[in-house]
């Protein structure tokens, strides 16, 4: 049987003399980058190693920053701060150790300029970098004087002063009131006035008090606000008093807190901001602020008396009397569009397309298109007018036949009727009147004027004219 199998198998056997072949051996690849990986190496060109560290090839700038690290040269600093965030592990951890071996080398102006380009690391990196960035700091002390590093604080470039303030705060390079009185100093920067108001917590009561009541008077009102908070909060404080000061404060945010600090004491707020708008003197910024706080009391009593200051002569304060009103009374809104809309200054008037656009209010168009007849701002009653289509087109038409065509192109309206031409709102339709006029001799003529670059756009609207007109 072994012998018909073997006879009959589809398997030549092989000879068990047969060699086994033996694999030719294949060379090594030579790298593409190889003269220029030897160039790198023994480069002393600060130029050349600089230009080479933006290298495409990872192998190339992990190259370039060891010959930092032996040359160690100051002036080779930029090329290991951009590569610590590099995207190739192994370049960024051959740029840590070349900055690490800078670090002495570096003259401490230079190394304080570098710091808001390291210490970022800590909110963005590709890689965890906290055990490093600690090493760095720690480093960083011993290689810095705090007076050193304190003069950075005061620098003008803000990053600067930040990261310098991070490593004075992070290890305790200088007590709390100090610190704070150093940010303060300053008072040019939220991130650090924000920081100061936090380290209070670390002061005595006496000293937070007269903290919170200078933080009070900061340029910055959310700084304002939070101070407020602080001082309404302590039992020590004549807090009726400094609430009601803060009732006049710009910032809204400081007025919401010194609001609700007094209606929780039972004080009349409201009758109080009556007060204060009746009695002088009555700078503009005096009555919005108390037309605004009427409006977030809510009470429908105080509708006439807001209505009132839209007789004012100063625009910005028709506009917030116009603005409490709709906070009062919503439902009036139509009214108010209508009221803001033929308001002689071009501020206030935005606020009836805001209410247009976004609050659903409705102005009749008759009243749009006879307001466009006395006035130069064509652009404003286009916008009024957007929500129908032919309201639209009738106003762009209007606006040609009295001013010309000219003004219209410089106003780019040849290629907003290109975009009307190209919407697909068509639910709506001219009325007779409407359609009468668009088809017009003026009318027609304005059109053949705009469009006269555009002959396919016109050669469009006469097209859809025609269908509406059928």
């Amino acid at each position: 049987m072994k012998i018909f199998r073997t006879l009959f198998s589809r398997e030549k056997p092989v000879p068990a003399s047969a060699p086994t072949p033996t694999p030719t051996p294949t060379p090594a690849p030579i790298s593409p980058y190889q003269h220029l990986l030897e160039k790198v190496c023994n480069s002393k060109s600060a130029d050349f190693l600089l230009q080479s560290a933006a290298h495409p090839s990872g192998y190339v700038r992990e190259a370039v920053l060891h010959r930092i690290a032996e040359l160690a040269l100051p002036e080779l600093l930029p090329a290991v701060l951009e590569r610590l965030n590099d995207w190739v592990p192994q370049v960024q951890a051959v740029a840590r150790t070349a900055l690490m071996r800078l670090l002495p080398l570096l003259p401490t102006a230079q190394l304080l300029a570098a710091m808001p380009l390291i210490l970022r690391l800590h909110s963005a990196g590709r890689g965890d970098y906290a055990a490093w960035l600690e090493q760095f700091e720690l480093a960083l002390i011993r290689t810095a004087t705090i007076d050193d590093i304190c003069v950075g604080a005061r620098e003008s470039d803000i990053k600067v002063a930040r990261a310098c303030v991070h490593v004075l705060d992070k290890h305790n390079l200088l007590d709390a009131p100090a610190l704070i009185a150093l940010i303060s100093d300053r008072n040019d920067d939220i991130v650090l006035a924000r920081r100061a108001v936090e380290l209070c917590s670390r002061l005595t009561s006496e000293l937070q008090s007269a903290f919170y009541r200078s933080a009070v008077r900061s340029r910055f009102g959310a700084i304002r606000a939070i101070a407020m908070r602080k001082l309404l909060n302590m039992e020590s404080e004549p807090r009726e008093e400094l609430a009601i000061a803060a009732l006049l404060e710009v910032q809204p945010s400081v007025r919401y807190v010194a609001v609700n600090y007094l209606l929780a004491a039972g004080l009349d707020v409201r009758a109080h901001y009556h007060k204060l708008v009746q009695q002088g003197p009555h700078t503009t910024q005096r009555v919005r602020i108390c037309l605004a706080e009427l409006a977030a009391l809510r009470n429908p009593a105080d509708v006439e008396l807001v209505k009132s200051y839209q007789s004012s002569e100063y625009p910005s304060v028709r506009m917030a009397a116009r603005a409490a009103w709709f906070k009062l009374a919503e439902k009036d809104k139509d009214a108010i569009a209508l009221a803001a809309m033929c308001d002689p200054a071009a501020g206030p008037r935005k606020f009836a397309t805001q209410l247009v656009r976004r609050q659903g209010a409705y102005i009749a168009f008759a009243a749009i298109r006879d307001a466009l007849e006395t006035s130069d701002d064509i652009a404003f009653y286009l916008r009024l007018a957007e929500t129908n289509k032919w309201n639209w087109l009738e106003c762009l038409a209007r606006a040609g036949v009295l001013h010309g065509a000219e003004q219209a192109c410089r106003l780019g309206l040849d290629y907003a009727l290109g975009a009307w031409l190209r919407s697909n709102e068509w639910y709506v339709y001219p009325d007779k009147e409407q359609l009468a006029f668009l088809t017009s001799k003026p009318a027609a003529t304005f059109f053949n004027q705009l469009l006269v670059a555009h002959p396919q756009r016109l050669q469009a609207l006469n097209s859809v004219l025609y269908q509406a007109a059928s």
